[in-house]
């Protein structure tokens, strides 16, 4: 290793050093009445302060130590600088850095980020002999460490999201003044990261997961004969690994082994409860990518969740909404109570709802409903080819033009035959307020540059369902006047009759509030339900697998060795994590 090479030679060159002083001064040294007893011992001192004083300056101007480059070398520098080149950390607080290091695969971290290996070897040569490239690793782990668990640590466009919504790392000298402000810096790098119950609950599951081998792994993946949904009554050699999966004991006199039992599918039915699955007993694609979740697997889900809650902010506001995707449900929060809980349609996976943060600003009443381009396209176009009049019945105009030059178009005497992008991005299609209109009653005025919004439906059917991905992209909310007076709770001249009285008029009406609050959308497959129980939700949208593709890419994160073989020369040694202890 290039910095062990290095620390050698060093040591090599003050070896050489004492060795010439001790040579060229014995005659002095030899006479112990001219020389203090500990005069050798305090010469010893000032040779290594000197050696530390120049090594940690080389390496600070040099902005890496060996082949280690310094996060922020201006932070480091400034930093020293203002300790006169004076060690931050001592013996025992390098030890209790090393083993927050060790642990850090447990926040879906990986060690090796953070010089595990390297000052692993240092502190078992001893802490004085390698003081100096120890102190300055110590610091640049620090800061690497205490950023990557304090916001989002990956670049947003790799995964199609904005760090306007995130929560963005703190800087290098921010995590340098935190941690020299306190007795303790390696307790206030740890409460660097989030401290909330479901952040915690993650970190235990996957300590749980990675000390124990799933007794099913050894029968997934499991497909059941294909990609169509299999249903009880129906046979497959699968079946079999379907109950060791669920662990279901089966009776062989009852009938062939390949055959989908009631037994088997009422297991599966609880199964998918406990999932946030639909409750039917049919393994489709959504049931089918949970259960062939292997030990791995779920340890990597655990990984992509812990990632995305430190990108929430941890002092949320005293009122915010919040949806999530996966879960499809919406909380609206107030003082820390959830005042509503609701559910929600979101975006069909081919037509997706983005996970952002956005200000709430009012409510619309009556709205109406102005298609986007993608809509336009997808989906009025082919029905105006196949009968114009289907607009008429839906009641979208079709107008050209804004303003004073805004023209309607009969529907029937445009050429939606020939029509292209470009001149469908001319025409708006505008839907009137009514019961016939795509957002009901109610809007929720959020503005945002995906144009995505919650709002009521006139579609309340997909409400019963538990996958509710139905959606163009927007969220339907279950109870829309619910939300509508909480936005409106508190604002000056609003009163709860108000809204049925605005609603009869028939008019669209926007109602703006005095103190605008957050929305946040965001995308966890895993949740606690209400007993307190992880959910290893589905990935309806496969955004944890690009998640985990860009952490794994960075080697970004990494597991101990477990028993189970599947793990095994995958990550960095359980024994060698332990070892650091």
């Amino acid at each position: 290793m290039q910095l062990i090479k290095k620390y050698n030679e060093l040591k090599l060159f003050v070896g050489v050093l004492l060795f010439t002083i001790a040579v060229l001064g014995f005659s002095v040294v030899s006479s112990a009445q001219q020389m203090a007893p500990d005069a050798s011992v305090a010469g010893s001192n000032s040779l290594q302060k000197m050696v530390y004083k120049v090594s940690v300056s080389n390496a600070l101007e040099r902005g890496k130590l060996g082949g280690i480059r310094f996060k922020d070398k201006k932070a480091m520098r400034d930093f020293y600088a203002a300790r006169e080149k004076q060690p931050f950390w001592d013996q025992s607080e390098a030890r209790e850095m090393l083993e927050l290091i060790a642990n850090s695969w447990t926040h879906g971290l990986n060690p090796e980020k953070y010089h595990f290996s390297e000052i692993r070897e240092m502190m078992q040569g001893g802490f004085a002999s390698s003081q100096g490239e120890l102190e300055l690793l110590l610091t640049d782990a620090a800061i690497r460490y205490g950023q990557d668990v304090s916001g989002m640590r990956i670049d947003p466009k790799s995964i199609n999201s904005s760090s306007d919504y995130w929560q963005q790392p703190y800087t290098a000298l921010s995590v340098l003044e935190q941690i020299s402000a306190t007795r303790n810096p390696v307790k206030r790098l740890e409460k660097m990261a989030p401290q909330h119950k479901l952040y915690k609950a993650l970190q235990e599951e996957l300590v749980k997961l990675s000390e124990e081998r799933a007794a099913y792994d050894h029968v997934l993946p499991m497909s059941f004969g294909g990609d169509h949904h299999f249903t009880p009554g129906e046979v497959s050699r699968d079946v079999p690994n379907l109950r060791i999966r669920l662990g279901v004991t089966y009776d062989e006199t009852l009938g062939k082994p390949n055959y989908y039992d009631d037994k088997t599918a009422a297991a599966v039915m609880k199964f998918q409860r406990e999932h946030n699955l639909e409750p039917d007993g049919i393994l489709g694609p959504q049931t089918l990518q949970v259960l062939n979740l292997t030990n791995r697997a779920r340890m990597e889900q655990v990984v992509a969740n812990l990632e995305r809650q430190r990108w929430l902010t941890q002092t949320l506001p005293e009122r915010y909404l919040l949806v999530n995707i996966p879960q499809q449900i919406l909380w609206a929060v107030e003082d820390g109570r959830v005042e509503h809980e609701m559910k929600v349609v979101v975006g069909m996976p081919w037509r997706r709802t983005k996970d952002f943060k956005s200000d709430v600003t009012g409510v619309r009443l009556n709205p109406t409903w102005t298609a986007p381009l993608s809509i336009k396209m997808k989906d009025l176009l082919p029905k105006a080819q196949e009968d114009p009049g289907y607009l008429v019945n839906k009641g979208i105009e079709v107008i050209r033009g804004y303003g004073s030059e805004a023209q309607t178009l009969d529907p029937y005497s445009v050429d939606w035959a020939n029509m292209t992008w470009s001149e469908m991005g001319k025409l708006r299609m505008v839907q009137s307020s009514g019961d016939h209109n795509a957002l009901g009653r109610v809007r929720i005025l959020m503005p945002n540059k995906y144009n995505i919004y919650f709002h009521d439906t006139n579609h309340p059917e997909f409400f019963e369902r538990t996958q509710r991905t139905y959606s163009s992209g927007c969220v339907r909310l279950s109870e829309p006047e619910k939300i509508a007076q909480f936005v409106m709770k508190g604002t000056d001249g609003w009163s709860s009759s108000d809204f049925d009285r605005i609603v009869n008029t028939g008019k669209m009406t926007d109602l703006k509030i005095d103190k605008p609050f957050p929305a946040y959308i965001v995308y966890h497959t895993m949740w606690m339900d209400t007993k307190g129980k992880l959910v290893f939700g589905p990935d309806v949208y496969k955004r944890d697998k690009e998640l985990l593709e860009v952490l794994a890419a960075n080697e970004a994160y990494s597991f101990p060795e477990v028993r189970d073989t599947e793990l095994a020369g995958r990550g960095d040694a359980n024994q060698a994590y332990a070892s650091a202890n």
